[in-house]
C-alpha cells in the first residue's frame, strides 16, 4: 500500500434506461459527470439494470459494469464490475440459497467481479446465507438502502476471503441527498482498470462512509469540500503479531478492531496510530475507523490461513437438478401469464368491436 496512490471509486449509479422506465430516469450522463466530477472522483460507474451503459468507454478508467437481477419484492440483485455481457436469466421472485449460489457462479463467468449489492435490503440476502454462500470476491457492505456489515462477519467469520466496497446507489443524481453518502478508495498506481482490479482482488481497498451526509442536510457545494479534503489511511501494516493503524487526519476519534462474529476486541479513543496483537485464536481482524465523527472507513480484514497462499472457503453446494427444475417452472408461469394477458386483451378487443 503506498498512501500517495489512494483512488475514489464509485461503482453504484443508476442513470436514464429503458425509456425512463426503470428507477434512475432523471439521471442522465452528462448529468452523472458534472456531479462526480465537482466532487473529485477518480471513478464514477454507471450500473444500469441489465445493460452495460458504455458512456465513457473512451476513458482510460471506463469499467464496463451493471446491475443484475429483476426481483422486486426481495431484491437478490449484484452489481457485475467488468462485465464482459449481460447475463438475462434470474430467479425473479423469491431465491432460496442453492438460486443465489447458482447466480453467483454464472455471473462470475462473465464478469471480473460480481458483488452481492444492497444485502440487506429487503433481506435480499440472509445474514445466513452468507455462511455458505462463495465464490465472490467484494461485497457491498456500505448502501444508503443498508448497511451488511452483519453479512460481512458471518462471510468472514465462516473463512470467505471477502472485501468490503462503498457506493451511493444514486438514482436521481439531482438530489443532493442521494450523492457521496459511500464510496470506495482503492490504492492503484493509475486508472487503468486492470490495475483497479488487481488491487481489489488483493483487498487494497476500503469502504468509507461519510455519517454527516446521511444525518444532516448539506449542499451540494459543502459536500464537495468535505469529499475533496477527506483523510486517507495511511497505514494500516502488520509488523510481527501486531497490526498498527493511522490516517492521515491529526487524530482518529476512535478506533476499533472487530473480530470472529463481529466482537469488538479492542477501542481505542483520540489517538494518532492505533494498535492491536492479534491472539491465536484470531481468525480474522478487522479495523473500523471513526476518523473525526464525519466519516467512517472499515477497513479489510487481516485473515489467517493454513498455507502461504490463501485458499478460497468453498462451503456452496449447487443443486442443479432443482435449479433448473425451478427455472423451467418460472417460464412456463412467465409463458402462461404472457398467454393469459394476450388472450384477455383478445378478447376485450372483441367485444368493443
Amino acid at each position: 500500500m503506498k498512501p500517495d496512490q489512494w483512488k475514489k471509486y464509485h461503482f453504484h449509479c443508476h442513470s436514464r434506461r429503458y425509456f425512463g422506465l426503470t428507477n434512475g430516469r432523471k439521471s442522465t450522463e452528462t448529468a452523472i459527470d458534472s456531479v462526480y466530477q465537482a466532487l473529485g472522483y477518480d471513478h464514477y460507474g454507471i450500473s444500469d439494470y441489465m445493460g452495460i451503459n458504455p458512456h465513457g468507454a473512451d476513458r482510460e478508467d471506463y469499467i464496463p459494469a451493471y446491475e443484475h437481477g429483476y426481483g422486486l419484492i426481495r431484491k437478490t440483485h449484484q452489481i457485475c464490475i467488468g462485465a464482459e455481457k449481460v447475463y438475462w436469466p434470474d430467479f425473479p421472485f423469491m431465491q432460496n440459497l442453492n438460486m443465489k449460489q447458482h447466480m453467483i457462479n454464472e455471473l462470475g463467468k462473465r464478469c471480473r467481479f460480481v458483488m452481492p449489492a444492497h444485502a440487506s435490503f429487503t433481506k435480499g440476502y440472509k445474514v445466513s446465507d452468507m455462511k455458505w454462500l462463495s465464490n465472490y470476491r467484494l461485497l457491498e457492505i456500505l448502501n444508503p438502502y443498508g448497511n451488511a456489515l452483519e453479512h460481512w462477519d458471518m462471510a468472514l467469520s465462516n473463512g470467505h476471503r471477502v472485501y468490503a466496497l462503498g457506493d451511493d446507489d444514486t438514482h436521481n443524481i439531482h438530489k443532493v441527498s442521494e450523492v457521496c453518502l459511500n464510496l470506495t478508495m482503492i490504492n492503484t498506481p493509475d486508472l487503468n482498470p486492470e490495475h483497479v482490479y488487481q488491487a481489489l482482488d488483493a483487498g487494497l481497498c476500503y469502504a468509507v462512509e461519510f455519517v454527516n451526509f446521511f444525518h444532516f442536510p448539506m449542499t451540494l457545494e459543502q459536500k464537495v469540500e468535505q469529499a475533496r479534503s477527506l483523510p486517507y489511511l495511511t497505514q494500516a501494516q502488520l509488523v510481527g503479531d501486531t497490526l498498527f493503524i493511522s490516517t492521515s487526519a491529526n487524530t482518529m476519534h476512535e478506533v476499533k478492531f472487530i473480530g470472529q462474529g463481529g466482537k469488538v476486541l479492542k477501542t481505542e479513543e483520540n489517538v494518532t496510530t492505533a494498535s492491536y496483537v492479534i491472539q491465536p485464536e484470531d481468525q480474522y481482524v478487522r479495523t473500523e475507523i471513526n476518523v473525526n465523527e464525519l466519516q467512517h472507513f472499515y477497513l479489510n480484514p487481516v485473515t489467517r490461513h493454513t498455507t502461504p497462499e490463501p485458499i478460497d472457503q468453498r462451503l456452496d453446494i449447487v443443486n442443479q437438478a432443482q435449479t433448473y427444475l425451478y427455472r423451467f417452472v418460472y417460464l412456463v408461469a412467465f409463458a402462461a401469464m404472457i398467454w393469459y394477458l394476450f388472450k384477455k386483451a383478445k378478447e376485450k378487443k372483441a367485444s368493443e368491436d
